[in-house]
């Protein structure tokens, strides 16, 4: 599962880089494995642009990426939303139409996009012929519209297993839209006008299968029997099941994601702060322990084929920007220097007459490391002990100034604040009813060398215990904030959503995660400081805009790290 996490962001990665390149939208990309165009939702209503990422390769996913640009370039959002029917039934119809309309207009040059819009549809409609959908009579009817949509719009032929599927349903069809199917190909050009006959169409479909519902046996309407298919692959139709909470978008109207959608008044809170605490790892670890850790992580790290050097150059040249350290003179070519032209008169042919730029690449960049030190990360924590220190070592040697921290809590289920808490009569909604505990493993002014013994103690796994994520990261940022560096990073490494015994059972069950969403969306939104998330094992795009995912069940190599550097690169 882990792997296939991996693999499903990288996918997604992919496709959100090939959307920015064609469609010219730069704030394109995936998070919770939901598309966004910046902090808005994209929803994707069309069958056949949805992946199920077990059993679909980097082929499919082309397809994919291009038909979702090919929208973004060729779609009116605002004309479309406005146009838009209320029945979910015609809904689902007009935007498949509006869909299949953006592709139509690919470019004839790109012979290649055209090839991955058709290879795409084949595969799912081949799927869809064989699937449950075509046995239920509104699927069927939907099924063939959307084939013979695709059929007129792109000028491609049916292929023979699939129209043997859809004849008897086509037929209908034909006689009931055919005419308006060949205006849609005519209006392919203009939007509105295409809009009003996809209207036409979508009212037809819906009245064919309201007649079809009232004459079955069961006596179900269309949108009933829609609705009986939300759950179907071949259609997707989730969005059905939140019509109450509909908002709009850029592909039409759909709910939010869970973790984005912070309820309205939202305000985090702690019933007391008097038990936290901020130390450095050396004040809970005896120096003699720390040396034996260093020891046991030394073994580990040597067992690793990772070239630093190699990640060290990778980094430096993504964070590093040229910076003027003087000029050089007697040139051929550059500035004229009016110092030299007297030369020019006494030796008419000397040509050094010039003066250039001297650029050399400078690191002007502080990354703050924030290590998630929850009960679930000990199982990794030798593994996470090694990456940190191998990236703070790496990081040095790209002259990038770097911190390690650590957050947990100081006690299981609340400790000393749920006691204060019933001492205090249980008053309703306390907030965070647990002390925290911020650990500094390595300063930004102490080399990696001196730290490399603190770093060890993220060996100490009787310090791992709850995590909350929020406020860690509001004090990670806020030490970060004070540096003077020009590029300041915060890097996440966890393996989860935040967790609190105490707090999550005397408040709502998403308490901490709507914080951590807030805290994110908070940071993101600075100019100056950059947040990005490595996570153990799951995908974290659900509250980082910039995350990768790695698994540990073997070493990390030296692709490993430069797929972080990569990240650290995007983040900027």
């Amino acid at each position: 599962m882990q792997r296939l996490e991996v693999l499903q962001q990288k996918l997604e990665h992919w496709c959100a880089a090939s959307v920015r390149a064609l469609s010219g939208k730069p704030t394109v990309h995936y998070r919770g494995h939901n598309l966004y165009l910046g902090e808005q939702h994209l929803a994707l209503r069309a069958p056949y642009l949805h992946l199920d990422f077990s059993t679909h390769n980097a082929h499919q996913l082309r397809g994919v990426a291009d038909a979702i640009a090919l929208r973004l370039r060729n779609s009116d959002n605002q004309l479309h939303v406005c146009n838009s029917p209320e029945s979910p039934l015609q809904q689902l119809v007009f935007e498949l139409l509006e869909q299949l309309r953006t592709e139509a207009l690919v470019p004839d040059k790109f012979v290649g996009m055209r090839k991955n819009l058709r290879n795409r549809f084949l595969f799912w409609a081949t799927q869809a012929s064989t699937s449950k959908l075509v046995e239920n009579d509104i699927g069927l009817l939907i099924f063939t519209l959307t084939v013979m949509a695709w059929s007129r719009l792109l000028s491609e032929s049916i292929p023979e297993h699939i129209e043997d599927v859809i004849e008897s349903t086509r037929w209908g069809l034909a006689e009931s839209i055919g005419s308006q199917l060949r205006e849609l190909k005519r209006f392919k050009h203009e939007q509105q006008a295409f809009a009003d006959t996809a209207l036409l169409i979508a009212k037809t479909i819906s009245d064919m299968a309201n007649e079809q519902s009232s004459n079955g046996e069961d006596q179900e309407d269309a949108a009933a029997q829609l609705q009986k298919l939300a759950e179907s692959k071949q259609l997707n139709l989730k969005w059905l099941e939140n019509d109450s909470e509909q908002v709009q978008n850029q592909f039409g109207i759909t709910a939010p994601n869970a973790l984005e959608s912070i309820p309205d008044g939202f305000v985090y809170q702690v019933f007391t702060n008097e038990h936290d605490r901020e130390l450095a790892v050396t004040q809970l670890i005896r120096t003699a322990q720390l040396r034996k850790f260093r020891i046991q992580l030394d073994k580990r790290i040597r067992q690793q084929s990772l070239n630093t050097h190699r990640v060290a150059r990778y980094i430096k040249q993504l964070v590093a920007s040229p910076t003027l350290s003087g000029w050089s003179f007697g040139q051929e070519q550059g500035y004229l220097d009016a110092a030299r032209l007297t030369r020019l008169v006494t030796s008419p042919e000397e040509r050094r007459l010039f003066r250039r730029e001297d650029l050399r690449s400078q690191s002007d960049c502080a990354i703050s490391i924030l290590i998630d030190n929850s009960g679930s990360m000990n199982h990794h924590n030798e593994t996470v002990a090694a990456l940190v220190d191998n990236l703070a070592k790496a990081l040095e040697l790209a002259s990038v100034r770097c911190e390690v921290l650590g957050f947990t809590t100081r006690e299981w289920n609340g400790g000393q604040v749920m006691k204060d808490w019933l001492a205090a009569g249980s008053p309703d909604n306390p907030g965070r009813l647990n002390a925290i505990q911020h650990t500094v493993y390595k300063e930004f002014e102490t080399p990696w060398r001196r730290s490399r013994p603190a770093i060890a103690g993220l060996l100490r796994t009787d310090l791992f215990r709850e995590s909350v994520d929020g406020e860690a990261l509001e004090w990670a940022s806020q030490r970060l904030s004070l540096r003077s560096e020009s590029k300041k990073i915060l890097i996440v490494i966890s393996d989860g959503s935040p967790m609190d015994t105490a707090t999550v059972s005397t408040n709502h069950e998403r308490y901490l995660d709507h914080h951590l969403a807030q805290v994110c969306r908070n940071i993101e939104r600075r100019p100056d400081l950059k947040l990005c998330a490595i996570g153990v094992g799951l995908d974290l795009s659900a509250y980082y805009q910039h995350s990768i995912s790695i698994t540990l069940d073997n070493e990390l190599t030296t692709n490993d790290y430069l797929a972080m550097a990569e990240l650290l690169h995007r983040a900027t």
